[in-house]
């Protein structure tokens, strides 16, 4: 009897521990992985499902430590099979691509060019369905610039959003002693209308047709809480170029926004935040109403499961999914000047995909690493279908050429 009540009490525990902890979404599984790159060291940072099939990648490529680069775009097929690849810009000069948007026969790529050894500028490309660079808009500005995000208004006009008047002839992170672009081109490179903005940059930008108001999300600096700090913005327009609404977010933390969706109920952003005491970065996600007000804010960090105290957690973009909630992409590791164990697999970077519910509360993380075989780190996600997204990955070992590829991995949590 003792031992069939002991059965019992097991069985009845195990049922009930199995229950409560069931999660409402399983881990994804990987369907396939590849990588793809020129022969030197190449960075993805952004890609877009391309309406026939297949999907469009866009980056630079250049020496590893050297002060000029080269702009890419790539299309591989739904299986991540390489279709054809273009290489932007010319040796010595500077050239980024950094955003792209899928238009009805080809792509706007935007980013810098280089006009010099010493000087880039804003630059749109114009390529076709077979990679083809049709036409080519400089803008004219001083100093050097950079288009950080695009999207379209209609089947024959882009708005873009970037920076110009800056020092630097690459494109860092963010843009500090800059100003802030917005503009409205048509397909061929005409440019309609341009104004300056109130901040140093724009990050990205969206068009809401229903409602005809332009969104542009970054970060600024700011002096409050008897510090300086960065907080995340947002800023509106008509379509016409008429400034509607700011936003500001964040407190005495530094706060940095890299990406937003615009959702039929507001916004969310993504980026992450660090406080001064710490100096590490946490993945920072943020939601806010129609009017502009905070709704609600996570923090997430530890992405990778790592144990050490100096991890950094970064996001870069941040998508709406079919359930409502959002997918993240992250890179979790630590900063070469703050390793203090060389032995740590934690120095090594991974690659992470957080996906959260529609309160941003964690659903489950994927982690691809291999600090074995080197760095990872997701640059971009893209939503594919029900359940489905590829991963855009800097990765040191997926892929034949050297030294480093655009890492492709597709997931599904169905």
């Amino acid at each position: 009897m003792t031992d069939l009540y002991l059965y019992q009490v097991i069985v009845f525990c195990f049922l009930l521990f199995s229950h409560c902890c069931s999660p409402v979404f399983g881990a994804p599984h990987v369907e396939w992985i590849t990588g793809w790159g020129t022969e030197h060291e190449d960075h993805v940072f952004e890609g877009v499902a391309v309406q026939a099939g297949g999907f469009c990648v866009v980056g630079k490529c250049g020496e590893p430590d050297s002060s000029t680069a080269n702009g890419f775009v790539m299309k591989v097929d739904a299986n991540g099979e390489q279709e054809w690849l273009t290489v932007l810009g010319k040796q010595s000069f500077h050239d980024e691509a950094r955003c792209v948007v899928e238009v009805h026969d080809g792509f706007i790529v935007g980013g810098t060019t280089g006009i010099s050894k010493r000087r880039s500028k804003a630059c749109f490309w114009k390529i076709s369905l077979s990679g083809e660079v049709t036409w080519k808009k400089v803008l004219d500005h001083k100093k050097n610039g950079a288009i950080r995000g695009l999207d379209t208004l209609d089947s024959e006009s882009f708005v873009a959003t970037g920076y110009v008047t800056s020092d630097e002839t690459s494109i860092p992170f963010i843009s500090d002693e800059s100003t802030g672009i917005l503009l409205v081109s048509n397909q061929i490179g005409d440019i309609a209308w341009q104004k300056e903005l109130s901040f140093s940059q724009g990050a990205k930008v969206s068009y809401q047709k229903k409602t005809r108001v332009i969104t542009i999300c970054g970060t600024t600096w700011q002096e409050s809480f008897e510090s300086e700090h960065q907080n995340t913005f947002l800023v509106q327009f008509s379509r016409d170029g008429e400034k509607l609404d700011q936003h500001l977010y964040g407190g005495a933390d530094m706060e940095q926004c890299f990406d937003f969706e615009a959702l039929p109920d507001g916004f969310v952003l993504a980026g992450h935040k660090a406080s001064h005491e710490s100096g590490n970065w946490d993945v920072w996600l943020m939601r806010t109403d129609t009017e502009g007000d905070l709704l609600w804010e996570q923090t997430y960090d530890q992405l990778s499961n790592g144990t050490s105290k100096n991890i950094f957690d970064e996001c870069y973009a941040v998508k709406q999914t079919s359930d409502g909630g959002f997918v993240l992409a992250c890179g979790s590791g630590i900063e070469p000047d703050q390793v203090s164990d060389e032995d740590s697999i934690d120095n090594l970077w991974a690659a992470c995909l957080l996906k959260t519910d529609s309160l941003g509360e964690p659903c489950w993380t994927y982690v691809f690493h291999q600090p074995e075989s080197g760095h990872n780190a997701c640059e971009w996600v893209i939503p594919h279908g029900d359940g489905k997204y590829l991963m855009l990955l800097d990765s040191d070992h997926l892929g034949e050429a050297e030294p480093s590829n655009v890492g492709l991995v597709y997931v599904s949590d169905n």
